[in-house]
């Protein structure tokens, strides 16, 4: 019973290892491709693409907004002004509480989205594409255990 508990904790010692060799620096490679597209093609920064982002999952105040990205509401509210200004974002004012505004994406904003997430699956699909079936399917299946034992 013993060697089998041994072995675990090799085999989850390995993983631990093998994930913050592998997880950080795949992170930090896609999040410059995602800045050096909206950076250098559309004249946002990366903040502004989480923003947008979440705006799109329905986080739809500046205090969701502020909440799910662990920032003060007066920086959210700044980082908000400028994508209205350029047309990513519009405010209206909540009909039930006239103290919150309603932020929604304009046509644009979906527009540079979409555009920007193509251009990212293009470039993971390039990257992927050089794997075989059977190592697809194994990150397949290692991205699902990654997810289920974090959620």
């Amino acid at each position: 019973m013993t060697e089998i508990k041994l072995s675990s904790d090799v085999n989850l010692n390995a993983t631990i290892d093998k994930f913050w060799e592998t997880i950080p620096s795949l992170w930090h490679i896609i999040r410059a491709r995602i800045r050096d597209e909206a950076v250098t093609q559309f004249d946002i920064t990366v903040d502004q693409f989480h923003i947008l982002r979440h705006i799109r999952k329905g986080r739809d105040t500046v205090s969701k907004l502020a909440e799910a990205k662990r920032i003060s509401r007066p920086a959210i509210s700044r980082a908000v002004d400028v994508m209205v200004n350029k047309g990513l974002v519009t405010r209206t004012q909540d009909t039930q509480d006239r103290r919150q505004m309603q932020l929604d994406l304009t046509p644009k904003g979906y527009e540079l989205l979409e555009t920007i997430f193509g251009k990212n699956r293009q470039w993971m699909l390039q990257k992927l594409a050089t794997l075989d079936e059977e190592e697809l399917e194994s990150i397949q299946v290692a991205m699902h255990a990654l997810g289920k034992a974090f959620n």
